[in-house]
């Protein structure tokens, strides 16, 4: 198993420390929250790739390698398939089964504890999402993607991950409904 410690961090610190983790964690959830709100693939992809950088600083800090390497994976992820137009190999299945065995196999390696099951969930679901073509499939597989999130952050008692993974999935909610396609009118 994998280990991560920042208690010479803390100690060195102080309340600095806390500062610094919940800060990080404002701008990740800034960022993870506005993505769905985005009309374009583009902008929710780029949105969230920012957001995910941001959050592999935030696990990092708090000693939670498994949700940070997932994170982690997932901005190298969205990276990629935010090229998609250029790079067609980007979202071909074997990359897309590429990246769902880089998730799992690192977050496996990283497994310490039952609720690592979250961050490995919701990486696969990361993936599924953001190698979809269009906008309302990324917003639907992203539902499930903040739900284990917000799994992760219940059981594992990181309040400014709550608060964001609570939001991003009603965000993404709102965006699916702001997003509906729009029934044909009956004259």
């Amino acid at each position: 198993m994998l280990g991560f410690s920042v208690d010479g961090m803390i100690n060195a610190l102080g309340k600095s420390y806390y500062i610094l983790v919940y800060g990080v964690g404002l701008i990740a959830m800034i960022l993870s929250i506005i993505a769905f709100q985005f009309k374009h693939r583009v902008t929710i992809i780029l949105s969230n790739f920012f957001g995910q950088t941001c959050w592999v600083a935030y696990f990092l800090l708090q000693g939670d390698l498994t949700s940070a390497i997932a994170c982690a994976l997932s901005a190298v992820m969205l990276a990629v398939f935010s090229k998609k137009d250029k790079w067609k190999w980007a979202t071909n299945p074997i990359s897309i089964g590429i990246f769902i065995v880089l998730i799992s196999g690192f977050s496996l390696l990283s497994f310490g504890v039952w609720s690592d099951i979250f961050p490995l969930l919701a990486g696969i679901f990361a993936v599924i999402a953001n190698s979809r073509s269009d906008e309302k499939r990324l917003r639907r597989f992203s539902f499930f993607w903040c739900l284990f999130w917000l799994l992760n952050s219940i059981f594992k008692m990181y309040p400014v991950a709550f608060v964001n993974d609570l939001l991003c999935t009603i965000s993404t909610v709102v965006a699916l409904i702001r997003y509906r396609e729009k029934a044909t009118e009956r004259r």
